[in-house]
């Protein structure tokens, strides 16, 4: 029997979190991000929670689809409202990934690792896609909406539609995981990792996100909009880029690009 996302549990399990006081439940939705991002132009504050069993047109980045069937994945999105500039968005990206990562280790055992920029994989599969999208005002953030889609309770197979090699919680640990317990132990990590890197303690996650990555080390192909760029990962720094040493031994700093290490 499928488990129902339970607004009641999810709140109760957020406890003072600024999470629970703001939560947005639909059984259907477009897409959390899309809503999410409406209610930020309309004022909506900091923490709102945007949650849904399915959606019908969720995207990840480059406007691509996420599929996901109905009651059986995570899909939410958090609006925040921090007091940073734009340089600084990518560590919020981070947070949101190392905090799934932790939760998603103490609920099913699973090694979890980030594919740059903003996926998640375990044992070369994809799990977890997070969308980053924020608004810049008088030179000052706004707000930043983060998007999770996280594969949890799903049987991926083939004709899905879904062109990459994905994967769920399930099909890799054999475990069927509550995602009221996981969505809120995903939030009460993030919170704490939030207050931190707002006071400019970002250290700590620096080295996390480092130690996590799928590509440190790794040659890999960068392709942009109009570049193709080869290289090893030797790091990724503090705002984000990706910093690569090409084959003539010189570094170059990515900002933005899909990877691949089939090349």
């Amino acid at each position: 029997m499928k488990e129902l996302l339970d607004q009641a549990e999810i709140i109760k399990g957020l406890g003072r979190s600024v999470f629970s006081r703001n939560l947005i439940f639909h059984k259907t939705i477009d897409s959390t991000n899309t809503h999410a991002k409406e209610l930020a132009r309309k004022g909506a504050p900091h923490g709102t929670l945007v949650l849904a069993e399915e959606q019908t047109a969720g995207k990840g980045r480059l406007d691509r689809k996420w599929l996901s069937p109905g009651h059986e994945n995570l899909l939410f999105t958090i609006l925040l409202r921090p007091a940073l500039n734009a340089d600084n968005i990518f560590p919020l990206t981070m947070i949101l990934a190392v905090s799934a990562i932790d939760a998603i280790k103490e609920m099913a055992g699973l090694n979890v690792l980030i594919k740059w920029p903003n996926d998640l994989y375990v044992n070369g599969k994809k799990l977890a896609g997070i969308l980053t999208e924020f608004s810049i005002k008088d030179g000052s953030v706004e707000y930043v909406i983060l998007g999770l889609g996280l594969n949890v309770n799903w049987m991926p197979g083939r004709g899905d539609g879904i062109l990459y090699a994905a994967t769920s919680i399930l099909a890799e640990s054999g475990i069927r995981v509550s995602r009221n317990e996981l969505l809120t132990g995903i939030l009460r990590r993030f919170e704490p990792a939030y207050e931190d890197v707002l006071s400019g303690k970002i250290d700590e996650l620096h080295s996390r996100w480092s130690e996590l990555s799928f590509v440190i080390g790794k040659d890999v192909e960068i392709i942009s909009i109009d570049e193709v760029t080869r290289g090893k990962v030797i790091a990724i720094d503090r705002e984000g880029a990706l910093i690569l040493k090409n084959s003539m031994g010189h570094e170059i700093r990515i900002l933005s690009g899909d990877v691949s290490l089939r090349f």
